[in-house]
């Protein structure tokens, strides 16, 4: 998208969800964390709004389960601030409620695309969604809206992530982020099903990076990668996203009482990275593969001399 992008807060709103992703890091939450309160939310809104925050995203769990999302969307117009949604994309696949949704003010959709076919993308999901997503792409391509759509890195999509970004091409403009799995949540229930060597899955996210700028780049699609230390992406240091990267600034978990900066999460820096050039700006390593690979994998840049 031309120009700078508003500053964003991330709002959580509810971890209930429609999908039940394998490798989803809040399982723990759901059904266990109660929505949280309109009240809540909009004192948090107006406190993003006062830190100069210009778009309100609403993320989950699901987002779209919550009924009052109508109420909430013009809450955040109120304030002057735009809104959108970190998002399944399951509802919006329906036209009546993508079009309300529209009318509101719908600006930003981060959804989710994690298989070139229905097989993969359902499997990992454990629902049949890969045609709602992408039936709401075709609903939301073309409205001006600010398109993201994310691929988790794992065992049975490593080897499709070139045709996912051929298969969202003509949704452009629109950015394909690739992302190294985070081994905690269900993940670790699923770990022997989805694990894929950090350094295999950073190949295979270079790929389809290079291979986005090739064949779609004059079309809008942006292939971008996040999660992965920087030593693994080496063709790719260009393409690195993370929050931080799309403005947004600042997050509240539906049982914080504030806002909070961004950052990478839990991550850690093994002896490897001890003397690497790039330390300073590198994310550093998920716990869990460091637990799992060591410092496998890992090759610290040198410093130029």
């Amino acid at each position: 998208m031309p120009g700078e992008p508003p500053l964003r807060a991330v709002l959580k709103l509810t971890y209930q969800c429609n999908s039940r992703c394998r490798f989803c890091r809040v399982e723990a939450w759901r059904d266990q964390v109660p929505d949280a309160p309109r009240a809540d939310i909009a004192r948090k809104m107006a406190a993003a709004r006062a830190r100069g925050v210009g778009m309100i995203l609403f993320s989950g769990g699901e987002p779209t389960l919550r009924a009052d999302l109508p109420v909430l969307a013009r809450a955040a117009t109120a304030l002057g601030m735009r809104w959108g949604l970190i998002t399944n994309g399951r509802r919006l696949a329906h036209p009546a409620y993508r079009q309300a949704l529209l009318d509101l003010g719908l600006a930003y959709v981060h959804t989710s695309l994690h298989g070139a076919s229905a097989a993969t993308h359902d499997h990992l999901v454990q629902c049949a969604s890969f045609d709602e997503v992408l039936a709401a792409l075709v609903g939301l391509s073309g409205k001006g809206v600010e398109l993201h759509v994310n691929t988790v890195i794992t065992r049975p999509n490593v080897d499709e992530l070139v045709a996912i970004g051929d298969l969202l091409a003509p949704f452009a403009p629109l950015t394909h982020k690739l992302c190294l799995a985070e081994p905690r949540g269900l993940f670790d229930a699923y770990a022997a099903q989805l694990l894929v060597p950090p350094e295999q899955a950073g190949r295979a996210a270079c790929d389809a990076v290079s291979a986005a700028r090739s064949r779609h780049g004059s079309d809008g699609l942006e292939a971008v990668v996040e999660g992965f230390p920087l030593c693994q992406i080496p063709s790719a240091l260009d393409a690195v996203a993370n929050l931080r990267t799309h403005n947004i600034l600042y997050m509240s978990e539906g049982f914080e009482d504030g806002l909070f900066p961004t950052d990478h999460g839990d991550r850690e820096y093994p002896a490897a990275c001890d003397d690497c050039a790039m330390r300073a700006s590198c994310p550093g390593v998920y716990p869990g593969y460091v637990r799992r690979f060591g410092v496998i994998g890992l090759r610290a840049f040198r410093r130029s001399r």
